[in-house]
């Protein structure tokens, strides 16, 4: 892949884009198009995490929901971050905090996830491509959405798993109040090194499926115990929450793999449609 030279100093003489700044990095108006994402700290986890995105470039791109880096920016030989296409302009989050969102509105982006991590699992399955790639830090800001057309973009993959890179700190997958129950149940599900949780199908499936409990039915589960959790989606099944969508929640909490929820979310009865709140 094409390198862009540049000083630390002519990046920072660039204009904020949208006077963003993150713990993780700056970003910055390259051009109309155009974003540089400076990173505060490239470790070197991130700058094999670059390289091993560089060697399936071809194969990521043909998935169009992907944002990915078009060159890593270096100063002669130290990688500085990533220059990248501008995105769509609003994010997940911020999209839902739009005070006429209907419920509807939110299962149509909710679907459109869902549809990307089953176009993942067949690209995996059928095409024998992408198969040590996950998401890993599926949330809400890390979704970008067009208002307009209902699409969406995955971005700040440059923390995703791939290839032999280590797996990074994500917002979902820090289990906790469920650490030892999944350490002692449920660790080749969700296996885990020293520091963090390992992505996989069945990872991104959950963070997939904790946005849905969050922005469909105001049931945070990362801020309960097991316990806690099955009571609360049991009272969500009495007041009509539908067996098969029940089943699978039910499930993130048991050995059987994670199944992709979003054809069913239309099954999703119109009772429902008062919990929409802004969790996020």
């Amino acid at each position: 892949m094409e390198r862009l030279q540049m000083s630390e100093k002519n990046i920072e003489e660039l204009p904020l884009y949208y006077g963003k700044k993150t713990n993780e990095a700056t970003l910055y108006e390259y051009s109309k198009t155009e974003i540089l994402k400076k990173f505060n700290y490239p470790s070197d986890n991130k700058i094999t995490t670059l390289y091993e995105i560089e060697k399936q470039k071809r194969d990521l791109e043909s998935v169009e929901e992907l944002l990915i880096f078009k060159k890593i920016v270096v100063e002669y030989f130290n990688v500085l971050g990533v220059l990248m296409d501008v995105g769509y302009k609003m994010n997940l989050k911020d999209y839902l905090r739009i005070e006429n969102i209907s419920y509807n509105d939110s299962i149509i982006l909710l679907k459109q996830i869902g549809k990307l991590l089953d176009k993942l699992e067949h690209i995996r399955k059928e095409e024998h491509k992408l198969n040590d790639f996950f998401i890993g830090d599926l949330h809400e800001s890390n979704i970008l959405v067009d208002p307009e057309t209902k699409k969406i973009q995955i971005c700040d993959l440059d923390s995703c798993k791939i290839g032999m890179n280590k797996p990074f700190e994500t917002k979902y997958l820090q289990f906790f109040k469920t650490y030892s129950f999944i350490k002692q149940n449920l660790r080749h599900k969700y296996p885990a090194n020293y520091y963090c949780t390992i992505p996989n199908r069945n990872t991104d499936l959950y963070c997939y499926m904790v946005m849905i409990l969050k922005i469909l039915f105001s049931f945070d589960i990362t801020n309960l115990s097991v316990e806690e959790f099955y009571k609360n989606l049991y009272s969500l099944k009495k007041q009509g929450l539908p067996d098969s969508l029940y089943i699978i929640f039910y499930n993130l909490y048991t050995p059987i793999d994670n199944q992709n929820p979003y054809a069913l979310l239309d099954d999703i009865p119109l009772i429902f449609e008062h919990r929409l709140k802004n969790m996020v």
